[in-house]
């Protein structure tokens, strides 16, 4: 066993990933046993797609979260749930115990709630569209249960419970275990997966992967021997998750209205080579049809396509992207757009006792689906709600894309410019870059394969960082 001077494990400070030098990461490179300081300053976290700067020896982070729960607990720890002077969390997602977490750190003693839907346990929810790859029982995807997270941060916690209805006249809830009344409300309800009502009698056994039960109701189902699953969508979690099944040793039918996959993220020979490395793996893709109806069949599933052909599959997917939950701020009176509008200086909204971070909130005209951002609003709204100021900066998006066959790097253009540009293939070595560029300037890329190390060079210039 190695001491913590021999320690070679590091885990990412924002999801909680490890990577073990004995190990590597081969999907990005790098073999087993390449020590972390070895490793490129242009090399990401597989799982968040932080830069090792975020990393810290796994002992040190142990400690640090020993002395934490060795540390007196503020009088907050004993508060009930709610009251005049709380600030209330709704949801329990990265955004809630985020802003929780650095809302507690700078003040000790103001109380908390965090009400949520569920058990409230902490886990990064990009990690379950490469979990079963992994072996990885919903169980190991946690990193803390709820109640012991809440116990650490001194705040109280409220599971299983749903939020009815806002008042914010009279800055109350309505939740199934009574009412709840807040000084300030953070509304972190995050996003759900964009719904379609399929017609059959198995439209009911599609599974949107949106969250830990889902995963674990799917896991339960897919032990035992390989199957066949037919997901829906070939967007960035559509994708994914067919490397992941494939890898896992299921067989995996794709359906797409597009022409390709990732059709609305990426360039065509972007999308054209990843379907290449996928249909290698296995992976049948049908472009331009999707699911029609899906039926019960023999103990299996019997999938009519909207082209009018039929799959018999196991297991269906339902992978058409996100629609941020606004529903409870939208009948509360809040402004709403395709998200629950907040101001980037605060992440107030239009009730300025109420704050929105997260997949359920919109800025400037924009949703922001990924770990960096939800942080950085988190940041905000913790700030403004201890009288400080540090305002939201809209930056690009930077994805990687969770498929090891072919290593992928986005950084799409804003959706106003998307009319105003072109993609333009550059040649290179291994793989490929291509550049989007409007009137002059570049404003997003996509890199494939080697190309992928061009990343922090690229995304320095769509910011304006470059020398």
């Amino acid at each position: 066993m190695n001491t913590p001077e021999e320690d070679i494990r590091w885990i990412c400070t924002v999801c909680g990933w490890i990577y073990d030098e004995d190990e590597g990461d081969p999907d990005s490179g790098l073999a087993p046993g390449t020590r972390f300081e070895d490793i490129p300053d242009d090399w990401y976290c597989p799982l968040c797609g932080v830069t090792k700067a975020d990393f810290m020896p796994l002992h040190e982070y142990a400690a640090q979260r020993a002395a934490q729960n060795d540390a007196p607990r503020p009088r907050a720890a004993q508060g009930g749930v709610g009251g005049p002077d709380s600030v209330v969390i709704v949801g329990a997602g990265i955004a809630g115990w985020t802003v929780a977490e650095q809302l507690r750190a700078r003040d000790p003693d103001r109380p908390i709630t965090l009400i949520s839907n569920d058990e409230a346990a902490a886990y990064t929810k990009p990690g379950l569209s490469m979990a079963i790859s992994q072996g990885r029982a919903p169980e190991d995807l946690v990193e803390q249960s709820g109640p012991a997270k809440a116990a650490e941060l001194g705040i109280t916690l409220q599971p299983n419970t749903s939020v009815l209805a806002l008042n914010t006249d009279g800055k109350r809830l309505l939740t199934t275990r009574g009412p709840v009344h807040y000084g300030d409300l953070v509304l972190a309800l995050g996003a759900r997966q964009r719904f379609r009502a399929f017609e059959g009698d198995a439209a009911n056994r599609i599974t949107r992967l949106n969250h830990l039960a889902a995963y674990q109701r799917l896991r339960a189902r897919l032990d035992g021997e390989p199957r066949h699953v037919t997901i829906i969508g070939a967007g960035l979690i559509g994708v994914e998750l067919a490397e992941d099944l494939t890898a896992g040793g299921h067989r995996v039918t794709v359906l797409d209205l597009g022409e390709r996959m990732l059709d609305r993220l990426a360039p065509a020979p972007l999308g054209d080579e990843l379907g290449q490395h996928l249909a290698a793996r296995g992976v049948d893709f049908r472009p331009g049809t999707s699911l029609s109806r899906v039926d019960h069949a023999d103990g299996r599933l019997k999938v009519t396509l909207t082209n009018g052909g039929e799959i018999h599959t196991d297991e269906v997917i339902s992978a058409m992207g996100l629609v941020p939950n606004t529903d409870l701020a939208q009948r509360a009176g809040l402004v709403i757009n395709r998200g629950i509008l907040a101001s980037a200086q605060t992440m107030q909204t239009s009730d300025p006792h109420v704050y929105a971070i997260g997949d359920c909130a919109e800025i400037g005209g924009n949703s922001y689906f990924f770990i960096e951002p939800i942080r950085r609003m988190s940041t905000t709204a913790a700030a403004a709600l201890t009288g400080d100021y540090l305002p939201f900066a809209h930056r690009p998006a930077a994805i990687r894309v969770k498929t090891p066959s072919l290593p992928i790097m986005l950084c799409p253009p804003d959706r106003k410019l998307v009319d105003l540009g072109r993609w333009t293939p550059h040649p290179v070595d291994a793989g490929q870059r291509n550049d989007f560029v409007t009137r002059g300037q570049l404003a997003g890329y996509a890199l494939a394969g080697k190309a992928v190390s061009e990343h922090e060079s690229l995304y320095r210039r769509v910011t304006g960082q470059a020398d």
